[in-house]
């Protein structure tokens, strides 16, 4: 116990002040002061013992104890004189100290106990406040939900839920929300109160109430009271699709084009159907063709033949070692229009022999046939004047565009400029080819005559090279598509790796077309340098010329030209040929 300046002036000062009181007390009183002192004493010690017995205050106890202890000592310091007196005061503020320590300690425990108790009584209050909350915890009932659970397994589930539910006042009995690469797509069961046709028909809503940023599909699930929502987050087609090296066993395998919105691979059936791929310059025509070409002609029971009437055929030159030939000026473009007609009567009498309705080039013999044009309107245009003007190369090929798909004959043709005349004059792409593409088209009025007046086909807003919108008896629907991107040096390798196994037709049986040259000679040799060994027929084909023009001919190339022993004409080998050889497209 700490002791301070208070306790020690306590101590010291009351009896110090008393036997002062004594001192002047003796001289003034003489003998009858130390009576007086000794009955204050005697009174101050009773009073003390019935403070302390009463329970009385204890400041009035310990009080009236050291006045008694004071006041005695004041009576001996009144009897006795010198150092009795001394003795009797230093003894009286010891026992002044010690009192007020007692005084003190007990003051001091009955604080701690008071504190302890008061702690006490604060812990059993809390442990009654716990046991109360736990007896109303197990007495009071569960709440009644005031609606439906609406919480899902996600987000977007609990969200498409409580959407449905504030506009239709319906409960989903299902909704399976599954992540995909692209977003997500949920599936949902419709209570019988809520039908598809109305669900799809209030989305937009539905869309704007689920707050997300992105583009919403519908289509109806495998059962009747099912919607499936996919959702695309942002535009998965941005970036570039690699191309990728697909393996056809027969011609009626389909090609690959490239990937839709969900980055799931987009094949395309060109087998007994003609297909037309149109689009402005630079925005992807072109590779998209050509993908499509080297994959139809990596097939063993497939062939190729070109035209692009274009000068120096720019588009269809590269593709020369996997096609069978190539018509490049409106004369060649003009006969092989007229051996695909011969081709086909031979074929349809092949099919009406056999009792078929359908080309099977494993059956009957010969390959399936497609032909790559490269900017239909030079065909319009350079084809239907001049000596063809009462024959155009227009009307040819749109009777062929009508009759030659059942003989496993077909056109791949591409445009930068779809008009009605381009199409034949009497007809539209919808009427001729039943698979169309078209990557993006500047001029807005083009896109009908492509896919027709029906909404949601535009062309005009594809917003990258690449794209493309696909109509086909599968795809009906207007969605982009993103085609896969042929490097020139992709296409150089897959050129020469095809070619180097493309088989050509047989010498007589194949498709000559006529070539060019200032004098009969000129035109033997360019054709003898374009198909090699020739029959004479084959050589007349060429040229134009009739047998008899056709041997001068040959008799003035001797000895370059020579007859072999199956009765072709063929340039000599050496260096005659190299030096005589005449480059043709």
């Amino acid at each position: 116990m700490k002791i301070t300046r208070t306790d020690v002036v306590a101590a010291v000062a009351l009896p110090s002040l008393v036997s002062a009181a004594a001192l002047a007390a003796d001289m003034q009183y003489a003998d009858h002061a130390a009576a007086v002192e000794f009955i204050t004493a005697a009174a101050a010690g009773k009073l003390s013992f019935v403070a302390f017995a009463k329970k009385w205050p204890q400041p009035l106890a310990w009080g009236a104890a050291a006045a008694a202890a004071a006041f005695t000592q004041a009576g001996i310091t009144t009897v006795a004189a010198g150092a009795p007196a001394v003795y009797a005061w230093l003894l009286s503020v010891a026992l002044a100290g010690a009192a007020r320590g007692v005084y003190r300690h007990h003051v001091r425990h009955d604080r701690v106990k008071l504190a302890m108790e008061q702690t006490r009584l604060d812990t059993a209050m809390i442990r009654q406040q716990m046991a109360h909350h736990a007896l109303v915890q197990k007495t009071t009932p569960e709440p009644v939900q005031s609606g439906p659970d609406l919480t899902g397994r996600t987000p977007e589930e609990t969200r498409l839920r409580t959407v449905v539910h504030e506009l239709f006042t319906a409960v989903l009995p299902g909704c399976t929300v599954e992540r995909t690469r692209t977003g997500w797509t949920a599936v949902l069961d419709l209570p019988v109160d809520l039908d598809r046709t109305r669900l799809r028909t209030a989305w937009p809503k539905v869309a704007s109430g689920m707050g997300v940023a992105g583009e919403f599909m519908l289509e109806d699930g495998a059962l009747t009271n099912q919607l499936v929502a996919r959702f695309i987050d942002g535009d998965p087609l941005a970036a570039a699709v690699p191309y990728e090296r697909t393996a056809g066993a027969r011609f009626t395998d389909p090609v690959l084009l490239g990937v839709d919105r969900f980055l799931n691979p987009v094949w395309l059936d060109l087998a007994y159907n003609h297909t037309l791929v149109a689009g402005s310059s630079k925005f992807g025509k072109s590779t998209l063709t050509r993908s499509i070409a080297v994959q139809l002609a990596d097939r063993p029971d497939t062939v190729l033949y070109g035209m692009d009437l274009k000068p120096g055929a720019p588009e269809l030159t590269p593709m020369l070692p996997i096609l069978q030939d190539l018509a490049a000026t409106p004369e060649q473009a003009h006969a092989l229009l007229d051996w695909l007609r011969q081709e086909l009567d031979e074929r349809g009498e092949i099919l009406a022999t056999a009792g078929d309705q359908e080309w099977d080039p494993q059956k009957h013999g010969r390959p399936a046939v497609w032909v790559i044009e490269d900017e239909l309107a030079e065909l319009v245009r350079q084809g239907d004047g001049g000596q063809w003007k009462k024959n155009p190369a227009s009307k040819k090929q749109e009777s062929l565009l009508a009759l030659m798909r059942f003989a496993g004959m077909h056109f791949l043709s591409a445009t930068q400029q779809p008009s009605r005349k381009v199409f034949g004059g009497t007809t539209d792409a919808r009427g001729n080819y039943a698979n169309r593409l078209s990557t993006r088209m500047n001029d807005a009025d083009h896109r009908r005559f492509i896919f027709g007046n029906t909404p949601g086909w535009e062309p005009g807003k594809l917003d990258q090279p690449g794209k493309f919108l696909l109509q086909s008896p599968v795809y009906q629907v207007a969605a982009p598509y993103k085609g896969m991107w042929l490097t020139g040096e992709e296409f150089r390798a897959e050129v020469a790796r095809i070619g180097a196994t493309t088989v050509r037709a047989p010498v007589g049986k194949r498709l000559v077309l006529p070539v060019s040259g200032a004098t009969n000679q000129d035109r033997v040799k360019a054709a003898l340098s374009k198909y090699g060994n020739a029959t004479r027929r084959e050589l007349e084909q060429a040229t134009g010329l009739d047998e008899r023009q056709v041997l001068k001919a040959i008799e003035g190339l001797k000895p370059d030209v020579e007859r072999t022993d199956a009765g072709t004409w063929r340039m000599v080998p050496g260096e005659a040929w190299e030096a005589q050889t005449v480059s043709v497209p």
